[in-house]
């Protein structure tokens, strides 16, 4: 799926905006019309007495006066006005609807190359740090790898005898190790039935 242009979600926003203040201004021209139909049918109340007063004397000129718009007429267009007003608020308010739907599904979706932006160069700097951890690696296994070698070389001058007389050696020395301290029991022993000073060693 293709991922908007930042510019798009300005003027979507700009655009969602301009609708809000055309939908306000709607509102009010609704309300100033619905306080002169009030006043209209007020009028009319008042008019009607008046007219019942007048109409035997009009009846009474031979000349007809020039027609006029009743105030019921006047009332009826202020109504289809209203009507067309409501309507064109509800198409500017679906319009609004329709932006904002549309803002919303677009936000996100900015949001989300922020986010993938900022894993992708997160990514990265691992990449670049486990690369130097890898190069760094090598370099102690190769020095490892010579001293190995080197080790390996110097061993190959003793016969493979060589260490089974080296672990016969250390078994003779726990041997003597544990026969000195049994030695030295005895003599303490001794000294001490014979009423004789052990002697002490130089620390």
């Amino acid at each position: 799926m293709d991922m908007p242009p930042i510019h798009m979600c300005v003027f979507l926003s700009h655009e969602h905006q301009q609708l809000k203040a055309k939908i306000s201004e709607l509102k009010n021209n609704i309300i100033h019309l619905e306080q002169i139909i009030a006043e209209k049918n007020l009028n009319k109340k008042h008019s009607t007495s008046i007219s019942c007063q007048t109409d035997i004397i009009i009846q009474h000129h031979s000349i007809l006066p020039k027609p006029v718009r009743s105030s019921s007429d006047e009332e009826n267009h202020l109504h289809r006005l209203v009507n067309a007003q409501n309507e064109l608020l509800k198409k500017y308010e679906n319009e609004a609807i329709y932006k904002r739907q549309q803002q919303l599904q677009v936000l996100p979706q900015s949001t989300l190359i922020d986010d993938y932006e900022r894993r992708l160069v997160q990514c990265q700097k691992e990449k670049e740090q486990a690369e130097r951890r890898a190069i760094s690696a090598q370099k102690r296994m190769t020095k490892l790898e010579g001293r190995y070698e080197n080790m390996r070389q110097k061993m190959s001058i003793f016969d493979d005898g060589f260490f089974e007389e080296v672990n016969d050696l250390k078994f003779s020395l726990q041997q003597a190790t544990s026969l000195s301290q049994e030695y030295e029991k005895t003599i303490q022993m001794l000294s001490a039935r014979l009423g004789i000073t052990y002697p002490i060693k130089d620390s």
